[in-house]
């Protein structure tokens, strides 16, 4: 009885903590977000059919591969040393802005330019070209939510994540019914982000008042951090989401189209992924600037995480086949199997956050780096060799092979750095 009382008395002190209802604002808003979202993940590839449907996530995905050359890095860097000292947020933010700006624009041309030379339709690259301005709408609300990251305000973040969705998915399946296709789709999604990024500006100023358009400012120190931290983006991104860009290359749009299906699904799974990341971030680098993050304590935390996964594992594997044929149609038959197979991937992706962030915010990032290149190299070989081998299932069983390895690297270099 003594160790149950111990371990409820644990539990209350966590639950009490500002982190921790920081990501009960976070889950909330994201568990929202996700129901809608998940309305739209069955009823869009319905509405769309496989082909559409894959042209549609090639453009998602093929678009999402260049958030890198936004610098996207940087946030992490701006968060890291805010979160250090609340007192210079302003100075660092104007410090940091006109870079995004000069990268985001960079991030849109490169995007546009290199579409033009792989093997799409026009209409795809057409698409591309358009969703390509997608990457500085998220780069300027990225940069405003770590105003509410640094402060521990995470409930706007909750509040404005579920707006986003709210809005998309029910104007996007209206518009499908109406006839409309996949540029509406595009167009919806843009004009929302941007009203997004206007109310977050105006929101974030309640904290802090800084310069927007400020001039370029060339830190050393934040240039190199920034970069490292982008390198690790790309590097998880090619070990972890670089899935269906390969097999827009590999294969048809329709079979795109059946896989994205079953990965979509299972990203609806990770809805507390980003709230736990975003809500442990600024607490694991106060306590690592202390010196009092132990082993232990990861251990915990890895515990509490990885029990939401294992509750869907459950429901996904007793209903995937008869929820995709009853809500999506039978055209999608062939993604209950793979779904059957990524729904493992859940756990591995919630069991690494702990050990990842501790990792990051302990100033390790080019072990971090390290890990993903290995990690990304595997990836990519095993999704070539498995989907000839295998077809398209062969492709999930290189996302889980890939992931695990990846756990396993990242618990063994925290407890070789303790």
């Amino acid at each position: 009885m003594p160790k149950l009382s111990s371990y409820k008395s644990t539990l209350k002190k966590y639950f009490r903590h500002r982190t921790f209802r920081n990501i009960g604002f976070l889950t909330i808003g994201q568990g929202l977000a996700q129901v809608v979202s998940l309305v739209g993940a069955f009823y869009i590839p319905r509405l769309l059919g496989p082909e559409k449907y894959g042209i549609y996530q090639t453009v998602i995905a093929y678009v999402g591969m260049f958030t890198v050359f936004t610098f996207s890095g940087l946030n992490k860097v701006i968060l890291r040393e805010s979160s250090r000292n609340l007192d210079k947020i302003k100075e660092i933010l104007e410090a940091t802005v006109g870079l995004k700006h000069l990268f985001s624009l960079f991030a849109i041309i490169i995007s546009t330019v290199i579409a033009l030379f792989i093997d799409y339709e026009k209409g795809t690259k057409l698409y591309i070209s358009l969703f390509s301005f997608s990457l500085w709408f998220k780069a300027m609300e990225s940069t405003f939510n770590v105003v509410y990251q640094a402060n521990e305000k995470m409930k706007y973040i909750a509040i404005l994540s579920f707006i986003k969705p709210l809005m998309i998915v029910p104007l996007s399946i209206l518009f499908l019914h109406l006839g409309y296709g996949v540029s509406t789709l595009i167009i919806i999604n843009l004009t929302i982000t941007g009203l997004a990024v206007l109310i977050n500006y105006f929101i974030s100023k309640k904290f802090i008042v800084f310069t927007v358009f400020s001039k370029i400012k060339l830190i050393k120190s934040y240039l190199t951090q920034g970069f490292n931290f982008s390198l690790i983006s790309f590097l998880n991104m090619l070990s972890t989401k670089i899935d269906i860009f390969m097999l827009s290359i590999l294969t048809t749009p329709e079979k795109v189209g059946i896989y994205a299906l079953a990965f979509r699904i299972v990203q609806k799974g990770l809805l507390i992924r980003r709230p736990i990341s975003t809500a442990l971030f600024p607490y694991y680098t106060k306590r690592n600037n202390k010196n009092t993050l132990s082993t232990r304590e990861l251990i915990k935390h890895s515990f509490l995480i990885i029990v939401p996964s294992l509750i869907l594992i459950g429901i996904v594997l007793l209903t995937s086949e008869w929820i995709i044929t009853t809500v999506v149609g039978n055209k999608y038959i062939q993604s209950a199997s793979i779904l059957n197979v990524l729904i493992f991937y859940l756990i591995l992706n919630y069991l690494l956050i702990p050990w990842g962030l501790y990792l990051q915010t302990n100033y390790n990032e080019r072990i971090v780096i390290n890990i993903s290149m290995i990690v990304a190299i595997i990836n990519i070989i095993l999704n070539i060799v498995l989907f000839y081998k295998f077809g398209l299932i062969g492709i999930a069983y290189s996302t889980l092979i890939t992931y695990l390895i990846n756990v396993f690297l990242n618990i063994y270099f925290v407890y070789k750095s303790k």
